[in-house]
């Protein structure tokens, strides 16, 4: 957190919002206020508006937006399988409200601002199904067992040659990536992207988003960049954040980013790696430190590793949330492909990082960089609760190379989109910690892109087919 945001976060606690509001408003000419919320799909959705509006009302109360936020797609069709809302409820108004403790200047865009919203229902509750409330709740029964999550995101990502617009117009066709060939950790090679990787950092950098590092990847064209931890809410935000500046940064210079799984099947995928850890709250130190056995993770964070590698299999479709998500997992592809754990050890789901400080932590390798950040938080968090609560063990750690382990069902992670949604379904855990109706919609929301994809034509069938039958 910069100075200037740690005394704006002074100032939200000794005046009244209104007062804050205005003063930000005034003290940086803001025109305009860009405010959304995250769907489903972990995609920021909202509106721009007015500095004058937001101020008189909009900073309180809020803005009202329509459900259908809820029930559609990342292409915005229609999903006739949810029942949270539909035609048949005329799509009512839910209402997207502020966090102010996330308002900040919107870098290189002199007279705007951003902040991220929750969700609201129509009897004023956070919206139940919305993912920053999924998160919150998280949060809030890790702090009733007497702990302060920590978390921090690891994102890859690809960049094209090409906007947007224009690879669209190719159907996305012929793809360039912005380098040839494979050069991770690459100093002489990571000069060439310094313009753009550069001016992501610092961008991040203005909005309280510290990345400790950033470099060139396993494949052409791809990057990694890591972020400093925090509380797991601003984890996620940030998560969220940096998607966001990657591709408008991206975008600015005539290029083309994604953090889809799985982009050329000779390839690495991206991953979204989360590292985690636990703090108590009564005197504010590392749960997971290890002060006698510094070796291993202490008992509170064995259990919470026990139970993230027991929940692995059934909480997977918030890891690998599309078709494409399972396609990453394929091979010794960098990715946790199974429910094991291990020392240290990059081919397993779940990475135990020890220590006798505050540098002990555990790493879920699973989730892809397609998913929710905030789900995937929550989820780790409930798998990792539960582990507390119930007081798990784990089973034997992994030595050396996970993915020669025969796959037998104990530790095999669902194969497909399908397999995982039947887990998630019948999950136990994600009911209990995410409630059913969660389930519920989220395992529709997962059904609908299985029957399109289904029912589409792939250019692999034409190429397999269109000849030879």
């Amino acid at each position: 957190m910069n100075t200037e945001t740690q005394t704006l976060a002074t100032d939200r606690q000794v005046t009244p919002q209104k007062d804050f509001v205005e003063a930000f408003v005034r003290e940086h000419d803001i025109k305009v206020i860009k405010m959304g919320g995250v769907d489903i799909d972990g995609l920021w959705r909202g509106k721009r508006l007015s500095a004058d509006y937001f101020v008189k009302a909009a900073h309180e109360a809020g803005s009202n937006i329509c459900n259908i936020l809820f029930g559609w797609d990342m292409h915005d069709e229609s999903i006739p399988l949810v029942t949270y809302t539909g035609f048949n409820t005329g799509y009512p108004d839910i209402n997207l409200r502020p966090d102010l403790s996330t308002l900040r200047l919107s870098p290189d865009e002199p007279g705007a601002a951003m902040v991220i919203a929750d969700f609201y229902d129509q009897d004023g509750n956070l919206l139940p199904l919305a993912p920053r409330t999924i998160l919150r709740n998280m949060v809030d029964r890790a702090r009733s067992l007497g702990y302060d999550p920590i978390a921090a995101y690891e994102y890859e990502f690809f960049l094209f040659e090409g906007n947007p617009r224009e690879n669209a117009r190719r159907g996305w066709r012929d793809l360039e990536p912005f380098t040839v060939g494979s050069h991770t950790y690459s100093v002489y090679r990571d000069t060439g992207s310094e313009f753009m990787l550069g001016t992501i950092r610092r961008r991040l950098a203005e909005q309280g988003i510290f990345i400790e590092a950033s470099n060139s990847e396993h494949g052409p064209g791809q990057f990694e960049v890591n972020i400093h931890y925090g509380d797991a809410l601003k984890a996620a935000d940030d998560a969220l954040i940096l998607k966001h500046t990657v591709k408008e940064v991206a975008a600015e210079h005539g290029y083309t980013a994604t953090f889809m799984a799985k982009i050329n099947s000779q390839q690495s995928g991206s991953s979204g790696h989360v590292h985690q850890s636990l703090n108590r709250t009564a005197d504010g130190e590392a749960a997971f430190a290890n002060l006698e056995n510094p070796k291993n993770l202490s008992d509170v964070g064995q259990s919470y590793l026990a139970g993230l590698v027991s929940s692995s299999k059934e909480l997977a479709a918030l890891f690998l949330p599309t078709i494409n998500s399972y396609k990453r997992l394929k091979g010794e592809a960098w990715a946790g492909s199974s429910a094991t754990w291990g020392y240290d050890n990059r081919t397993v789901a779940i990475r135990s990082i020890p220590s006798a400080g505050r540098a002990a932590r555990v790493e879920n390798r699973t989730p892809g960089a397609d998913a929710n950040p905030y789900l995937v938080i929550a989820a780790g968090l409930a798998a990792g609760l539960n582990g507390i609560e119930q007081g798990l063990t784990p089973p034997d750690p992994v030595l050396g190379n996970a993915y020669a382990l025969e796959h037998t069902d104990d530790i095999s992670i669902p194969a497909t989109l399908g397999e995982a949604v039947e887990a998630f379904e019948n999950s136990e855990v994600a009911k209990r910690f995410f409630g059913e109706d969660f389930v519920r919609h989220y395992v529709q929301t997962r059904r609908w892109e299985i029957e399109n994809h289904e029912a589409a034509v792939t250019d692999w069938e034409i190429n397999r087919y269109i000849e030879h039958v």
